[in-house]
């Protein structure tokens, strides 16, 4: 693995297991098995670092979500798999699942930042609810609500599941989480 992403890799571990703050370059440097001046050869700043970390992760996670997606199919069958896929892989990957927590609420962040790293997704997602509600199967609310509504379901039940198993100690199922996102944003007559 060449050293640039054996440093954002590094990183990625530091900030799920300590946080962002707790992560300094020295710390990055050591779990990297490098000195901090050739981090500073790839990356200029922490920032410029932080902002590579973003945008690999989003990749990961854009790239799972949209796993075996048939952009033929109904619009039911296009969200259950996207939701689908995102809760396996946020099962399968808590490293990337705490990044996310961490990340996108992180002031290091910026908007411009999390509109690039989330543009494939939406790319793909948005138009998936504009024809929902066309076919009046999701209730008229903008895009990104719709967005965050479902995921922020989906990553707290993860969080929940990860941090306190005996909140919920009922296993969810493929059916049991498809019916709680489709009754978030399902239009009804």
């Amino acid at each position: 693995m060449e050293k640039h992403q054996l440093i954002i890799d590094a990183t990625c571990d530091l900030i799920a297991e300590n946080g962002l703050q707790a992560t300094p370059i020295s710390s990055v440097a050591k779990e990297a098995g490098c000195g901090a001046g050739t981090i500073y050869r790839y990356f200029e700043t922490k920032e410029e670092l932080i902002e590579a970390v973003y945008l690999s992760l989003m990749e990961r996670f854009t790239s799972a979500c949209l796993e075996n997606l048939d952009r033929t199919a109904s619009v039911r069958e296009q969200l259950n798999t996207i939701w689908l896929n995102l809760y396996h892989y946020m099962r399968e990957v808590p490293r990337d699942a705490l990044l996310l927590d961490q990340l996108s609420v992180a002031p290091a962040i910026s908007a411009a930042l999390q509109e690039r790293g989330k543009r494939d997704l939406k790319a793909t997602i948005d138009p998936i609810f504009t024809r929902g509600r066309q076919e009046g199967l999701i209730k008229d609310i903008p895009d990104d609500v719709l967005g965050v509504f479902v995921y922020g379901g989906i990553s707290t039940l993860l969080r929940t599941d990860r941090n306190a198993p005996c909140v919920v100690p009922t296993v969810v199922t493929d059916d049991m989480l498809l019916s709680i996102c489709w009754g978030a944003i399902e239009k009804r007559d």
